[in-house]
């Protein structure tokens, strides 16, 4: 499996995770707004692992993004998609980092989250 297929897997992995926590009455929002910042950085990190852009370990959905107008400026259109998921990657997972979450802002974290995906997979070659 080439590098950017395991990142592939793993961004699947997290939206398949939101789908399942969806069917429950009682998904935990935080932890679905969660993945679907996870599933939007993994994409993007595939993205810049087949071009070959080093890129630091970090969860700044912005800063991926702006690597990847390097190489492709048409990332320049996902930039604000990018920046309604940037507060997901990390204060969900910890107390008191965020507001009250509402099972509407997990569906349109995870509806930019697919935003994300098909960009990438659009633009995954060119």
């Amino acid at each position: 499996m080439k590098d950017y297929e395991k990142w592939f897997k793993k961004a699947e992995a997290d939206l398949l995770t939101i789908e399942i926590l969806f069917k429950s009455n009682k998904a935990p929002v935080d932890i679905c707004c969660f993945h679907a910042q996870q599933a939007a950085e993994k994409y993007i990190k595939a993205y810049l692992v087949v071009k070959n852009i080093i890129f630091p370990k970090t969860h700044d959905l912005e800063l991926l993004v702006m690597l990847a107008a390097k190489a492709n400026p048409a990332f320049l259109e996902i930039h604000k998609v990018a920046l309604l998921l940037l507060n997901y990657g990390v204060a969900p997972r910890y107390p008191d980092q965020t507001d009250e979450l509402t099972f509407e802002d997990a569906k349109k974290a995870n509806g930019n989250a697919n935003i994300i995906k098909d960009f990438i997979l659009k633009h995954f070659f060119e």
